[in-house]
């Protein structure tokens, strides 16, 4: 058995399950919109292109039915969650009085090393927005991965347990709402970044009323950009059809 530096035993975690796997491949298929809202998802169907029994599979969607990213279906299967406005406009409330607290507590708990990895977030997403190299779809993924690493670094900064679980509830419909506005619009990547850079000020220099009224108005610009996007999206199906 292999043990640390210190002796101790090491416990090796098993590999994922297949249910693990699938739900895995599906939800980064539904937060990357491979998966359209409003596409419906079949046992059976989902099975056969994984080349899999139907039982993991079942249990898959039940943990995405649980994320809020499928609703089951009167007539039977499930669908991918639609984003209407309404649900855009709940969910960023939510989340302004979270990450208004969340930033405040950040003030007074976050370390030195904490701020480092923010800035290093930051200079990896200036590279990005400055590449002409990356083709876009891998540009929008690459900074839809560093927007939730600076996020999650912020809320790991608080020290709150209880509020990021909380948090980790509305992850999911969150992710998939961002990246929807990321993937719509390229003309919003800057300036979220830009408003990134500021609050890492707010938090360097502790200034909890700055860092409150910054994080508020950066996801009502959010919020903003996603129901623009989702306006986007109708009108070229319409065009399409």
């Amino acid at each position: 058995m292999n043990r640390n530096k210190q002796g101790e035993a090491k416990f090796l975690e098993p590999p994922n399950s297949i249910s693990d796997q699938i739900y895995e491949h599906l939800k980064q298929k539904i937060l990357y919109g491979d998966i359209e809202p409003g596409e419906r998802l079949m046992q059976i169907q989902v099975a056969e292109t994984l080349k899999t029994s139907r039982t993991p599979v079942r249990d898959a969607i039940r943990r995405l039915e649980q994320d809020g990213l499928v609703v089951r279906l009167p007539q039977g299967g499930v669908m991918v969650t639609l984003v209407d406005s309404q649900t855009i406009k709940e969910v960023f409330g939510i989340r302004s009085v979270l990450e208004a607290y969340a930033v405040e507590l950040a003030c007074d708990s976050i370390t030195p090393e904490e701020i480092a990895t923010l800035k290093q977030l930051m200079r990896q997403a200036q590279e990005l927005l400055g590449s002409d190299e990356l083709e876009r779809d891998v540009k929008i993924r690459e900074l839809f991965k560093l927007n939730s690493q600076f996020h999650d670094t912020i809320y790991r900064a608080t020290g709150n347990s209880y509020l990021l679980d909380i948090i980790n509830n509305l992850r999911n419909i969150v992710r998939q709402m961002r990246y929807l506005g990321l993937r719509a619009d390229t003309t919003t990547w800057s300036q979220a970044w830009d408003e990134h850079i500021q609050l890492i000020n707010c938090l360097e220099s502790r200034d909890k009323e700055s860092a409150n009224g910054l994080i508020k108005r950066h996801l009502i610009n959010a919020a903003s950009n996603v129901i623009s996007a989702l306006g986007m999206t109708a009108q070229q199906s319409k065009t399409t059809t």
